[in-house]
């Protein structure tokens, strides 16, 4: 086949610049004086390289070739200098040459993905009977083959050589291999005895058969320092035979029986081997967990924001007995693989939902929408609804959200920024709290202290007398942590004023980055709002204000373990008919 003759070229070629490759001296780096490093030596071996061996892809696994495809796209980012393939690279086991002909087209559509050189030697599923054996040769080479790389030899062998004859013809191979192959074998071994090691890639583990012939192989190869790799068991084995290594390799993308203990060697893997000096370092590599430089590219992650778009509409009708709105899901998958979309609405006691769950599949370049209608008593909005969306892409998780549909949306809140702060006060709990939801006694019992503007009080905090102090926040969120320099074990108080034209009900929301949280509005205990408490959202709560006309005073009780003491609050004054302030005239 000319791609595999012209792969062939690309071997050749370092060899025949071997001789500049030997002059040159390895480097290493120049490190600034008390550079911190681990002693540890460089590499001083200008030839160190790296090559990776692919297993069988068939003798079944018709449905594997996502795994073999995975393998040739990890072996591409590692990038070694070559690949070598031990064989069974087509089903094969067919006199009919047509069947072979696809067979071999389907493969090569799937390796055209590798970018280094490749180099596969023949398995019994390759060269079944003398048709195939004859295919080979016409369509992609030798049978069997030697070459030199960085001073270490590489033997390529056929175990299938008895199909050189033709059918029907006397004088059968005695062996796996063959006299011109064991001749050829010898030859090399003369011409190369002092390399640095030698390498020897078969199919089937003739080591393992009495008559394979391999004995005489083995004999050659003598004292040198050699590594044998083979394949067609499709389970990894490593054997130690006269102090040297024997590989029978698994498969990458054949077909076997797996078991979930990887020490069993019944997994698919492909190799990694890497020559430094005289070491020889093999790595056993799964697919699925070597990845691209752009695996999370900027342009995924943008076309995964046009995926989901999700707006709810909550119109709150306090003239009528119901309120409600829908939820609108707009998807668009530009991405490269089918998505799944999923929906589902949480149970409610309040709200009515219709449908509860909506589900979508989109394959690449489609478009869908949906809907949701809800509705509840204006009188019992809160708890507000909550869903959970979910999203499959290629058939895993992308990732999955939960959500509250809002009434206002949280952006277009006013954050209120200017409060009056009363602490630190000690709480009366043992720091040895065995849980940190556990709220005090006496905290849960506290009276707030009622803010005066002219009065002045000083009260007995945790650390001496204390006395209202102004704070004013640009980020809306009230850090007591810094305000009150870290405390532990303690409690404090803010108060604001807010202004409204009329008797009123208002949302407002409520972020408790604290273990304890209490909210009253004029004095009296919103007890939805507490933290902790059944109605938080991700340590938030939606709540309704109930405004007199006029002045009203917000309070805020808030109480903190060991750190991270904070809060911030948020009002609905779209129409832009409430005024704030910590202290009003």
């Amino acid at each position: 086949m000319p791609k595999f003759n012209c792969l062939l070229k690309i071997i050749v070629i370092p060899a025949i610049c071997l001789a500049l490759i030997a002059t040159v001296v390895a480097q290493t780096p120049n490190f600034p004086e008390r550079m911190p490093i681990v002693e540890r030596p460089f590499s001083d071996d200008p030839d160190k390289f790296t090559f990776a061996i692919i297993g069988d892809k068939t003798g079944g696994g018709y449905d594997k070739w996502p795994v073999f495809d995975r393998a040739i796209d990890e072996i591409n980012v590692l990038k070694p200098d070559f690949a070598i393939m031990v064989g069974d690279l087509i089903q094969g086991y067919t006199s009919d040459a047509a069947q072979v002909e696809t067979e071999w087209k389907e493969f090569w559509q799937h390796q055209s993905d590798l970018i280094i050189p490749f180099l596969p030697l023949p398995g019994n599923h390759d060269i079944t009977n003398p048709m195939m054996y004859d295919y080979w040769q016409k369509h992609l080479g030798r049978t069997y083959s030697a070459f030199t790389y960085k001073d270490c030899l590489f033997l390529l062998l056929n175990t299938e050589e008895k199909h050189s004859l033709p059918e029907g013809s006397e004088g059968w191979i005695e062996t796996w291999f063959g006299d011109a192959q064991v001749a050829y074998i010898t030859d090399e071994l003369a011409l190369h005895k002092d390399v640095r090691h030698t390498f020897v890639m078969l199919h089937k583990p003739a080591w393992l058969h009495e008559d394979s012939g391999w004995s005489q192989i083995e004999e050659r190869l003598s004292d040198r320092a050699y590594t044998v790799f083979a394949g067609h068991y499709h389970n990894l084995t490593l054997h130690t035979r006269n102090d040297r290594r024997y590989f029978v390799l698994g498969a990458t993308g054949g077909g076997f029986t797996t078991r979930e203990v990887r020490e069993y060697g019944a997994f698919d893997h492909y190799s990694i081997v890497t020559v430094d000096g005289n070491e020889i370092n093999v790595a056993i590599v799964e697919p699925g967990h070597i990845y691209p430089a752009d695996l999370s590219t900027a342009e995924f992650k943008a076309q995964l924001r046009e995926l989901v778009t999700i707006q709810s509409h909550l119109q709150v009708k306090r003239e009528h007995a119901s309120s409600g709105g829908k939820l609108e899901i707009a998807l668009k998958n530009n991405l490269k693989k089918k998505v799944d979309v999923d929906l589902v609405f949480h149970e409610s006691e309040n709200w009515q939902t219709a449908p509860h769950q909506l589900a979508f599949t989109l394959k690449p370049g489609q478009e869908a929408t949906g809907s949701v209608v809800f509705s509840a008593l204006t009188e019992a909005l809160l708890p507000l609804p909550i869903y959970d969306y979910s999203v499959l892409y290629g058939g895993e998780q992308l990732y999955r959200r939960t959500e509250m549909v809002y009434p206002v949306e949280p952006s277009a809140m006013q954050q209120i920024a200017d409060w009056m702060l009363l602490g630190t006060f000690r709480l009366d709990v043992p720091e040895e709290l065995a849980a940190l939801n556990i709220v005090p006694s006496d905290f849960s019992a506290d009276t707030p202290p009622t803010y005066d503007k002219s009065a002045n009080e000083t009260y007995q905090g945790k650390h001496g007398d204390i006395q209202w102090q102004e704070h004013h926040v640009d980020s809306g969120s009230v850090n007591l942590d810094g305000i009150f320099n870290k405390p532990e074990w303690a409690s404090a108080y803010g108060v604001t004023h807010i202004k409204s034209p009329d008797a009123r009900k208002v949302f407002a929301e409520i972020r408790w980055g604290s273990n304890l949280g209490r909210l009253f509005v004029n004095g009296v205990e919103l007890a939805t709002a507490a933290r902790p408490g059944e109605h938080l959202f991700y340590g938030r709560v939606y709540v309704e204000l109930p405004l007199k006309v006029g002045w009203n005073t917000i309070t805020v009780h808030s109480g903190d373990y060991t750190g991270g003491w904070s809060y911030q609050m948020a009002v609905d004054n779209t129409k832009n008919a409430l005024q704030f302030s910590a202290t009003p005239d």
